[in-house]
C-alpha cells in the first residue's frame, strides 16, 4: 500500500510540474503586442475587451491564428491583424481589399466601414482553430490569482514536501 501511495504521489508530482511548465511557457511567450505566441501560432483568449471586434466568437473562447507568408496574401484573403483601442492592442479581422508595396513592407487595406490600412508588421495571420471555453480557463490561469493558486502554490507544496523528505532521510541515515 505504501508503494502504491508513493507511486501515485510521484504521478501527481509529475503532472503538477508539467502543468507548471506549460503555464509558465504561456505567460513567458508573449509577443510585443501582449499575446502568447508559439512559433507561427498565436493564442488569442477572447474576453469582453475584444469580443466586440471578433463577433463570431463568444467570450471565453480560445482562437489560434497561424502566421502566413506575406507572399501568400492576396486580395480577398481574410486576415487577423493587430489594431489599437484605448491604448491597448486588440485583434481584428478583415478581408484584404488592396495590397500596395512588396511582400516585405506592404500596406493592406481591409474591406471595412472605415477602410482601415495596416502595415505588414501588424499582420497576425489566418484562422487556424478555435476552442470553446478554453480561452476563459487560460485567461484565469494566467491571471495573478489563478497563477498563484494553481501554479505557484502547488509547486511550493511539492518543494516543502521534498525538503521534509530530505530531512527525514538525513535524520534516519545518521541513526
Amino acid at each position: 500500500m505504501k508503494k502504491l501511495l508513493k507511486g501515485l504521489f510521484l504521478i501527481v508530482e509529475m503532472i503538477v510540474i508539467i502543468f507548471a511548465v506549460v503555464m509558465v511557457s504561456i505567460v513567458l511567450m508573449r509577443n510585443k503586442y501582449g499575446y502568447t505566441q508559439f512559433g507561427d501560432n498565436t493564442l488569442i483568449m477572447i474576453d469582453d475587451m475584444n469580443i466586440t471586434e471578433l463577433t463570431h466568437y463568444k467570450s471565453g473562447d480560445l482562437l489560434v491564428v497561424k502566421g502566413i507568408n506575406y507572399s501568400d496574401i492576396d486580395v480577398g484573403t481574410e486576415l487577423y491583424y493587430y489594431d489599437t483601442l484605448n491604448d491597448q492592442y486588440i485583434v481584428r479581422t478583415g478581408i484584404v481589399k488592396t495590397k500596395t508595396g512588396d511582400n516585405r513592407s506592404a500596406l493592406y487595406t481591409f474591406e471595412e466601414k472605415d477602410n482601415v490600412s495596416i502595415a505588414s508588421d501588424r499582420i497576425l495571420g489566418v484562422y487556424s482553430s478555435s476552442h470553446a471555453k478554453l480561452g476563459g480557463i487560460l485567461n484565469f490561469l494566467t491571471s495573478t490569482a489563478g497563477f498563484l493558486l494553481f501554479v505557484i502554490l502547488p509547486i511550493l507544496v511539492l518543494f516543502i514536501y521534498q525538503i521534509y523528505h530530505l530531512v527525514m532521510i538525513l535524520k534516519y541515515d545518521k541513526d
